[in-house]
């Protein structure tokens, strides 16, 4: 078939969602689909060189920096780098100055004009200009940014494209994000009108559905979910390196969502070795054993994924969303240490889907749970729990079961 993929950033910048979204392309193009993808362009970006399409997938870019963005790079920072080289990266911290105070004021002047979509509306602008004579059998929008779903109503509104069927894919909620938005109505109205316009909405998590059912009931017999596919497979065999367990968390630990402060205790306690990979770096002190690092490019993880034979999964605090990284993990042939969170509800539901595939090692998100968690890994006690890749999240998979749930 014939499909067009929508996602309002640039594909090539090293971020969670883009390994998201370069999975469902991967998917879509093993299953032999002929795939266009409308993104954001990288200029001014920092990309990883690591970040690739499948070959048959063909890629439009339209330019998407922003003033702010601009403002962003002229002054030191810009937020479309999410990763610098090492060698480029500082700890450094700069006093605050009168005319740092005034960047931040005019930025924050700026970034306000942008509307509820903030910096993505300049790419959405320039890239409602792209024309396809020949019909799509789907239209995929995939958000995150929600403005990749306001791009592609835009598009078959003024029938610049037309497609047989339009999916929207919210990999998270937006209102109810567990990270939290300002404007929250605004944002809200946003959000119900973006949804009137699809013919299915795809969710990453059941309990995302439940919610998302019971804030929008006007849009929820359009709703379904669906797991994410799995980017890469790691196929370095199951041992102990050095005659111990190495674990790894690989992935953001912003603390108004995620809580690693328990793990990095317990691990502390029981003395095993750890690299802790992703933002904030200056959360937790490296001793002996626990090494931290910052965000870095695939190529730099690589490495240090390889030495590491315990893959540590945390659920976020609240709001039933699901970290892509468990698909991914789930693709290893190495253990899973995989940490529950939030209500009890939600512990509890998401203990019963995963728990089907007998693939991780559960604990809560306390210190005396993990450390009980741990010792159980460390004597190779994890009962009838299999170290083997799963399957079911297999790119080709998924993206079939969405454009069957999608008809």
């Amino acid at each position: 078939m014939k499909i067009l993929v929508v996602n309002a950033d640039c594909i090539f910048v090293n971020t969670s969602a883009n390994l998201c979204h370069l999975a469902y392309l991967k998917g879509l193009a093993e299953a032999g689909h002929q795939v266009d993808l409308l993104c954001a362009g990288s200029e001014y970006r920092c990309v990883d060189s690591n970040m690739t399409l499948p070959r048959n997938v063909q890629c439009r870019t339209y330019p998407g920096i922003s003033l702010y963005e601009r403002m962003s790079i002229r002054y030191g920072h810009n937020p479309a780098n999410n990763v610098a080289p090492i060698s480029d990266r500082s700890s450094a911290e700069n006093k605050t100055t009168l005319r740092q105070r005034f960047v931040r004021f005019a930025k924050r002047s700026v970034l306000s004009l942008y509307g509820v979509h903030g910096i993505y509306s300049t790419f959405v602008r320039k890239a409602a200009c792209f024309r396809e004579s020949r019909e799509y059998d789907y239209i995929i929008s995939i958000s995150t940014p929600t403005a990749s779903h306001l791009l592609a109503y835009r598009l078959l509104k003024s029938h610049h494209v037309a497609a047989k069927h339009w999916i929207q894919i919210w990999e998270d909620p937006w209102a109810s994000d567990a990270y939290g938005f300002n404007g929250k109505d605004t944002v809200f109205r946003e959000e119900k009108r973006l949804l009137s316009f699809a013919e299915k909405v795809c969710y990453v998590s059941p309990l995302t559905l439940r919610n998302q059912q019971k804030l929008f009931p006007e849009s929820a017999e359009k709703m379904f979910w669906m797991p994410l596919p799995a980017y890469y497979k790691n196929d370095t065999p199951v041992h102990k390196f050095s005659g111990r367990n190495i674990y790894g968390y690989f992935g953001a630990y912003y603390p108004a969502a995620r809580d690693l402060q328990p793990f990095y205790e317990a691990a502390k306690a029981a003395n095993v070795e750890v690299n802790i990979c992703g933002d904030p770096a200056n959360l937790f002190s490296a001793v002996a054993q626990i090494h931290i690092h910052p965000r870095l490019t695939l190529a730099e993880l690589k490495p240090i994924e390889a030495s590491t034979n315990v893959l540590v999964f945390l659920c976020n605090r609240q709001g039933g969303q699901i970290p892509g990284k468990i698909y991914q993990y789930s693709a290893a042939d190495k253990t899973v240490l995989f940490i529950l969170d939030g209500t009890e509800d939600e512990q509890t539901v998401l203990k019963d889907y995963f728990g089907k595939f007998n693939r991780y090692v559960f604990c809560r998100n306390t210190v005396e749970d993990i450390t009980r968690a741990i010792q159980q890994i460390e004597s190779g006690d994890i009962g009838s729990v299999r170290n083997v890749p799963l399957d079911d999240f297999e790119p080709a998979k998924i993206v079939t079961s969405i454009l069957a749930a999608g008809r």
